[in-house]
């Protein structure tokens, strides 16, 4: 008896260590459950019934800064910047005369010259019984410069008179035209007579003095014309009726 009394109390010892072992392993997870704590679901449902469609219950909602009615009434108003636009000086109207008639004597020829402006279209006649020349071209700034069939104008207006430069083949001679009214001026016929054109020039002083030419085409061969008192001219039989420039001042080919 005496030898088995050891052997049974380590076997009891043995056994006593596994059923604590195993009452442990049994109590850990009921103490584990006891200490966690349960999920409030009841403030989760009350956040998302009071929410907003923008809120969230862990976001605030953020509203753009606003400025108030005192900062925008102090506020001075703003200056605008005047654009290239506005700032652009007006356009220069050309002082050239719109409808105006010069006409006067050639300085050392003694023939006369007429120059009639319409609208910045220009023409001019010179004649002195034994030659002539029509000429056309343009007006602006004050300036004339016309161009025919070997000859050349160019003058300044101004002061109711055009002065300037006539130049004719080799030839060149100064003139002085002051503004005259009808019946004095430019005149010009024509007329087409069994083939042949016929083509008329007159130039009328306010004097009273007067030139003319009638010619087989321009500048073709002719003679002086008859005298023009502001009506019709008969030459060699044929009626020609002359015509102040706004007739002929776009149809014009000297």
């Amino acid at each position: 008896m005496s030898r088995l009394g050891p052997v049974y109390t380590l076997a009891a010892g043995a056994l006593l260590t596994v059923a604590l072992g195993i009452a442990s392993a049994q109590a850990a997870p009921a103490i584990e459950q006891a200490t966690a704590s349960p999920i409030d679901t009841s403030s989760e449902a009350e956040a998302a019934e009071t929410a907003t469609p923008d809120e969230t219950p862990d976001e605030a909602p953020t509203e753009a800064p606003t400025e108030s009615p005192a900062a925008e009434a102090t506020e001075p108003p703003q200056e605008e910047t005047p654009t290239p636009e506005d700032s652009a000086a007006p356009e220069a109207v050309d002082p050239t005369p719109k409808k105006v008639d010069y006409a006067g004597v050639v300085q050392g020829n003694g023939g006369l010259v007429a120059i009639s402006i319409r609208d910045g279209k220009a023409v001019a006649y010179f004649c002195d019984g034994y030659i002539e020349a029509w000429l056309k071209g343009t007006a602006e700034n004050n300036t004339v410069t016309l161009k025919g069939k070997d000859a050349r104008i160019t003058a300044t207006l101004g002061g109711g008179k055009a002065e300037g430069r006539l130049q004719f083949k080799n030839k060149s001679w100064r003139f002085s035209a002051p503004v005259v009214k009808k019946p004095s001026g430019l005149y010009r016929a024509t007329a087409q007579v069994r083939g042949a054109r016929i083509v008329g020039g007159w130039i009328k002083l306010p004097s009273g003095q007067s030139v003319g030419r009638l010619a087989l085409g321009s500048g073709g061969a002719g003679e002086s014309a008859p005298a023009f008192d502001g009506g019709a001219v008969t030459w060699y039989g044929i009626q020609l009726q002359p015509q102040e420039p706004d007739a002929f001042i776009d149809t014009l080919n000297p």
